[in-house]
């Protein structure tokens, strides 16, 4: 959490920096003290702010750095809160010294009022000068004992990168076939092998090396095998001399001498002792019989005369005659390894040298290129000592498992091929392998070694075949019968009588494998063909021969064919194998419908069916840890294994932690070949990187790539592998937790909550002896949806919750994310927490204010994505800069924290509707993470249930909880002083305003209830430091106060859904007011097509009344309306209402936003005038408009340089006029046109960046539809009265389209797509029907992206049924989903 403290100071600093800056800039009548001060302070926090960037990589293992950020962070908050008070915003000279520290509330004279605040100022400045001398003494402290290790952004990466590789190695503990333990892993090398590296790295720690490594030093199968072992320790910085000298002592341990290896370790170093040492140790190792005093005297008198290189060289020769076995302990860099390396000569004996490292990386590099990484003992979770180590297999066990590969009995016979000498293959030891390999005995009944002679003699070929499987028939595992036969044939051959057809018999009926030595000629084997058979029952011949074009015709002359190499230099033998394409895609085919039946796929239909688009090139598929992006793309890639015929190679590779594109390229190589070669390790491809490329050109292939962890990564196998993301005949699918990575990605979010119940209910139901109920009640299901929500649609978390719900846990609703962080049960979710720490520590600083923020938000509470922005704007998290506004920055951040998941959008996984973003919820998960972080920040805290009264709660942010017991006495016990936020869920007290809560900037009330018109004057008279107010829904707010002129500093007013009609004209007095959210929409269940507005108001003489009495009027309108019953609302139609802008609008340069304003009052058409002077308004919303203040609309925003979002409501026979502006906006981005549009303006085509529009018109033709195929098109809301010819046509392709909505009657009787080519990234079809009894509709099949059709309001079931039956006949496996609502 240190990280996210060091975020929080950094943006505390930035922003008090820039408004220290910008107030010595504004302000000329600041008192020439302060105005020193300030500047002093400004240094200062320019130091601070570079303090901060120096500190980070110290804040977390520090804590004397971590208490001075947060002493940094804390004063840049008070020196903010000063300038604030003492900055004069009073643009009238005569009262500039008005502005000054809040807490002074009573009047007092301006002269003392200046010097309080000079006084606050001067103290400021005293402790900015203390902190900084503090800071210089404990540093200097600090600098002088033993610094602890920093903690870098590396460092976070780097653990996890360990985290992923203890996971890696534990899965290989839990493979059949892996070493048991470390002896083991020793003991399966080879004589014949070449120098063995083999590194041992402790996860956490070296706990438990130590005696791993004595324990296999001590081994009696280890001493038999090694006779020169030793166990040194290198020492540091490397030294040549010292490293011998630390070997030749641990040799000498090992003589007669009693003396531990710490005690020589002490003594001064002699080089003349080395050779003394070494040959001591080796003289120990030697057999009794071989040991003799008087040659090790002379051996080492002799060499004692040696220096330099000299010396270096004997040694070298010593140990190349030597089979060798050397433990080197902590060795901490490759320049070290380097070094030691050159005094150990691999003479391809079996050495073998252990090298153990604290460093992951050291560990991994020193044992080369297709390393695996095994566990040999945990001691807890985040504990264990793993190796990593390089499978080299000889020629025998390599030939046995490559004939093993296909272990299937209804195989077809297998032809391999070796090109080169027969002597290295040591075939005799595997014929003989009964007590060795028992499984490759049982599999072979008949085994034999056939050297041909030249020219091919039939008969002696049958006798050797013959003495061969007799010799090599193993009794123990085959029948007494077959043996005896065997017997009687080898009589019979001996007595010259040749037994041709009985030997074919034989082999017709057995599984055999038979060796054929020195194959010469393609008539050798045709010769020998005639004997052995291929009866499809898993036999298999190997062919020697020297000759490549040999062993090329015995496998098949085939553009199948697969040449490799064995991996050690050693051997340079070739062996050609078959593929057999059928059998391999149908083992895999098999293995994928295997896969589906076990794994359904929850709710991940739109996710699925956009991945299962054939687009060639490369896919990348991102999304945080364990949010399901491999299940998800392995069930895509399973179908298309099974049903896909335009693919004809099918490849999954998982990138290791320890990643090589050697290995990468072999093991996708050998996917690619071959489904059945389980035994990748044991070969090595001569250039495989050069024939994945020529795989790929030759065939279609279907590859993924999963577990990209770095551009470096990808970009290294788009290089070597040539990928050309237009031009490739494959499709590549990328998995990555990282989108830098790709520019553009699928990114996968959580479930929803109903798919995550399923996803549990099958998890858990399904265990065996699972506790909880096939069929649960009510009751359990609401408790199991309260714990789901906190899992953030995680399907790895809801899977590990089930398991440990069916084992009968509970899970404290208080003590979630602390069960899931320690409880063993969740062991399974260490890589979603090693990425989230790696995260929270690596992410933008000026990001992590705005993730800790998201605490404030109940969990599954929605919340609008503005409101969001506009409060990060508010505190100060999202600013403005060179590059982009503030209002800018907190869009990408918001973008940002919804890719990761942080944020969901309830109801949509599509990105393209996600855009839209409608409601958004904090992710659970998330949600749950921060908040059981350490509290000692006191940014946000909470007031939920039953709370006891706290001297000590206290913080910057507080949320009152609707659970919460409104408690006074709680309450007042609380500190406000630092309170900067203020957000209420529930019942309002009127107490919850307090005169502490002196520099309050953010009251967000949009949840609350039982607001009154005086509680909004006691918070305007109160919280003058205000910036962010929201009173949206409070019904009971009819008016806003005339001392609202008081909160100088708001920059966002919220009153949207009041009974607010009009707003005070004290209003325009804010200079930094940028947001005016108003008026009132009531939406009904089963509204009209058409909006009816409220009674208008007078009309002639009437509208020459005072703006006052027409307020009043307008006002008992709306309240009568909002407490009408429920169904006389619904005869009534729906309400929209703009409320009435005062005059000077036109004077707050700052607006950006101010909708909805009633244009039709009195004073409306001079109000549209002044909305001229308004050059940064970004959004406009009118209503009333009608004949010539139409017009004053148009000329205010003809050509306007800034106006993204235009709403508009029209009065009757008013559209005519919508067509006399002279320049339409450029940048509208979103358009909305309500009332009686009859006709639709021509210039909307003229308007290049539209990306929404909704029209409410009287009647649709089809013109006008023609006319909405608009380029970047992105939403389209259609809602009428009548529709020509009763249908609804759309013809043109609306290329970018992404949502269509349709309101719509009875008149409306048919709604078509005609061709192929409309709307072909259409997602989400709504339509919303009103007394609808028939609706046809087709032409559905070519929407080839329509994921989801929403059918809501009132309609007959055969308007579902036909919609349902026209959808079972879209062409996409996974058909689009039909929702009501």
């Amino acid at each position: 959490m240190a990280d996210l403290v060091l975020g929080l100071a950094k943006s505390a600093v930035e922003g008090t920096l820039s408004a220290a800056k910008s107030a010595i800039e504004e302000e000329k009548k600041l008192k020439e003290s302060m105005q020193r001060d300030l500047m002093l302070i400004t240094d200062e926090l320019e130091m601070m702010q570079s303090f901060l960037h120096a500190a980070k990589e110290r804040a977390a293992a520090d804590e004397m750095v971590g208490t001075l950020v947060r002493q940094v962070r804390n004063m840049a908050l008070d020196v903010e809160d000063c300038i604030e008070s003492a900055v004069l915003v009073d643009m009238n000279k005569d009262y500039w010294w008005r502005r000054l520290i809040p807490s002074c509330m009573l009047p007092e004279a301006p002269a003392a009022a200046l010097d309080k605040a000079v006084t606050a100022a001067q103290l400021l400045k005293s402790r900015v000068e203390a902190m900084g001398q503090r800071n210089e003494r404990y540093i200097h402290m600090g600098d002088s004992g033993s610094k602890p290790t920093e903690k870098t952004h590396q460092q976070a990466v780097a653990d996890a990168a360990a985290a992923g590789i203890l996971i890696e190695a534990r899965n290989a503990k839990k493979r059949h076939g892996s070493p048991r333990d470390f002896v083991e892993l020793i003991n399966n090398k080879d004589h014949v092998l070449p120098l063995q590296v083999i590194s041992v790295w402790g996860a956490a720690g070296d706990l438990g090396v130590a005696s791993i490594i004595n324990k296999t030093r001590d081994d009696p199968g280890i001493c038999s095998k090694f006779s020169c072992r030793a166990w040194v320790k290198l020492t540091q910085p490397f030294n040549p001399h010292e490293f011998i000298r630390s070997l030749t002592a641990q040799f000498y341990t090992n003589l007669h001498e009693q003396r531990s290896a710490e005690d020589l370790l002490t003594k001064p170093f002699n080089p003349r002792e080395f050779i003394r040492n070494l040959m001591a140790q080796f003289y120990t190792n030697l057999p009794q019989g071989q040991r003799s005093a008087e040659d090790l005297r002379k051996q080492i008198d002799a060499m004692m005369a040696m220096e330099g290189t000299k010396l270096t060289e004997e040694f070298v020769k010593l140990l190349s005659n030597q089979r060798y076995l050397i433990f080197l302990e902590d060795v901490s860099t490759t320049v070290h390894w380097e070094a030691v390396r050159l005094y150990f000569p691999d003479k391809k004996n079996g050495s073998c040298i252990v090298v153990h490292s604290q460093q992951l990386e050291v560990a991994s590099l020193v044992v080369g290129k297709s390393q695996q990484v095994l566990e040999l003992e945990q001691f807890s979770d985040e504990h264990s000592v793993c190796v990593f180590f390089n499978e080299k297999r000889s020629c025998p066990r390599y030939l046995i498992e490559l004939i093993n590969k296909k272990n299937e009995i209804h195989s077809p016979l297998q032809v391999i091929s070796v090109c080169g000498e027969i002597e290295d293959l040591r075939v005799a030891s595997i014929l003989n392998t009964c007590d060795k390999n028992p499984d490759f005995c049982k599999n072979f009944n008949y085994r034999a070694w056939v050297k041909l002679m030249h020219p091919f003699n039939h008969d002696e070929f049958i006798r050797s075949l013959l003495n061969q499987l007799y010799t090599n028939y193993c009794q123990r595992h085959a029948s007494a019968e077959d043996f005896m036969k065997l017997k009687y044939a080898m009589v019979d051959a001996a007595g010259g009588v040749l037994i041709k057809e009985f030997v074919k018999q034989q082999m017709n009926n057995q599984r055999y494998v038979v060796f054929l030595e020195d194959v010469s000629s393609r008539d050798d084997w045709n010769a020998v063909s005639e004997y052995l058979p291929d009866k499809t029952n898993g036999s298999c011949i190997v062919v020697q021969t020297k000759q490549r074009e040999v062993a090329s015709f015995c496998v098949g002359q085939s553009h199948q064919l697969l040449e490799l190499e064995l991996f050690s230099d050693a051997h340079p033998v070739r062996v050609f194998i078959k593929e057999g394409e059928d059998e391999e895609r149908a083992i895999k085919m098999k293995a994928a419908e295997e896969w589906l039946q076990n794994n359904p796929l929850a709710g991940r239909a739109t996710d699925a069916d956009n991945l299962n688009a054939n687009d060639r090139g490369v896919r990348f598929v991102s999304g945080i840890a364990g949010v399901g992006k491999s299940y998800l793309v392995r069930n895509v890639y399973f179908r298309k294994v099974i049903k896909d015929k335009t693919f004809e190679k099918f490849s999954w590779v998982d990138i290791s932690h320890l990643f090589s594109i050697m290995d990468f390229s072999w093991r996708l190589l050998l996917d690619l070949h071959s489904g059945s070669l389980r035994h990748a390790n044991m070969l090595r491809i001569r250039d495989p990187i050069q024939a994945c490329r020529e795989l790929l050109k030759m065939h279609n292939c279907l590859i993924v790539i999963d577990g990209v962890q770095s551009t470096e990564q990808w970009d290294s196998i788009k290089a070597a592998l040539a990928f050309e993301h237009d031009q490739n005949r494959s499709r590549i699918i990328v998995i990555t937790n990282q989108r830098s990575v790709a520019t553009y990605s699928w990114v996968v979010q959580g479930l929803e909550i109903e798919d995550a119940l399923d996803l549990f209910q099958a998890t858990a139901s399904t265990r065996p002896g699972s506790c909880w109920p096939s069929e649960p009640s009510p009751a359990e299901i609401e408790r199991a949806k309260s714990v789901l929500h906190k899992c953030g649609g995680h399907p790895k978390v809801i899977v590990a919750v089930a398991n440990f719900f069916a084992d009968g846990w509970i899970i404290p609703n208080d003590y979630f994310m602390k069960v899931l962080e320690n409880h063993q049960a969740f062991r399974s979710l260490a890589d979603l927490f090693c990425w989230v720490h790696s995260y929270f520590q690596s992410c933008p600083d000026n990001l992590k204010p705005c993730i800790f923020y998201l605490s404030i938000f109940p969990t599954n509470h929605n919340f609008r994505r503005r409101r969001l922005v506009r409060r990060w704007i508010a505190e100060g998290y999202s600013t403005d800069n060179k590059e982009s506004t503030a209002d800018e920055k907190g869009e990408e951040f918001f973008y940002e924290l919804c890719m990761l998941n942080m944020i969901q959008v309830p109801g949509t996984t599509s990105l393209t509707y996600l855009t839209r973003m409608p409601l958004c919820q904090v992710n659970g998960f998330f949600r749950e993470y921060i908040i059981s972080r350490s509290m000692e920040e006191n940014l946000v805290f909470a007031l939920e249930g039953h709370c006891r009264a706290n001297s000590q709660r206290s913080g910057r942010h507080l949320a009152i909880g609707s659970t919460w017991d409104r408690d006074m006495i709680v309450y007042q016990s609380i500190d406000f002083s630092k309170l900067r936020s203020l957000t209420v869920f529930g019942k309002w007290k009127s107490f919850f305003i307090s005169e502490k809560m002196r520099i309050l900037r953010v009251l967000d009330l949009e949840d609350a209830s039982s607001v009154t018109d005086g509680d909004l004057e006691q918070m305007v008279r109160l919280l003058s430091r205000l910036k962010f107010l929201s009173l949206r829904g409070l019904k009971e707010i009819t008016r806003v106060p005339q001392s609202i002129d008081g909160l100088r500093h708001l920059q966002t007013l919220d009153i949207r859904h009041t009974s607010v009609v009009t707003l005070p004209r004290s209003i325009t007095k804010l200079q930094k007011l940028q947001h005016i959210c108003c008026g009132t929409t009531v939406h009904l269940d089963d509204g009209t097509s058409t909006v009816e507005s409220l009674p208008p108001p007078p009309a002639g003489a009437a509208a020459a009344e005072s703006s006052s009495s027409m307020s009043r009027q307008r006002a008992a309108t709306l309240v009568s309306w909002l407490r009408l019953p429920e169904s006389r609302r619904r005869l009534a139609g729906s309400c929209k209402v703009g409320i009435e802008a005062p005059l000077g609008i036109g004077k707050m340069m700052a607006l950006h936003n101010i909708s909805v304003i009633d244009v039709s009052v009195a004073s409306g058409q001079a109000v549209m005038e002044e909305l001229k002077n308004l050059s940064q308004l970004r959004k406009l919303g009118v209503s009333g408009v009608e004949g010539e203040n139409c017009k004053k609309l148009l000329s205010a925003i003809s050509g306007h340089p800034n106006l993204k979002s235009l709403s508009v409501w029209l009065d009757r026979n008013q559209a005519s006029f919508l067509d006399a502006i002279s320049q339409p906006p450029e940048e509208l981005e979103d358009l909305k046109l309500y009332g009686c549009v009859d006709k639709l303006p021509a210039w909307i085509k003229q308007l290049p960046n539209l990306r929404k529009l909704k029209l409410q018109m009287d009647k649709i033709t089809q013109d006008d539809v023609n006319l909405l195929d608009l380029k970047w098109l992105n939403t389209l809301c259609l809602s009428s009265k009548e529709f020509q010819y009763r249908e609804l046509r759309f013809r043109g392709p609306f290329h970018r389209l992404w949502v269509l909505e349709i309101d719509c009657n009875c008149r409306l009787q048919s709604v078509t797509f005609q061709n192929s080519s409309v709307m072909q990234q259409l997602e989400v079809l709504r339509i919303r029907c009103h007394n609808v009894s028939s609706l046809k509709f087709s032409g559905l099949q070519h929407l080839r992206k329509l994921r989801e059709v929403t059918l809501s309001g009132s309609y007959d079931d055969n308007v579902k049924n036909h919609l349902k039956s026209e959808l079972g006949k879209h062409p996409r496996d996974i058909k689009p989903v039909l929702k009501e609502s």
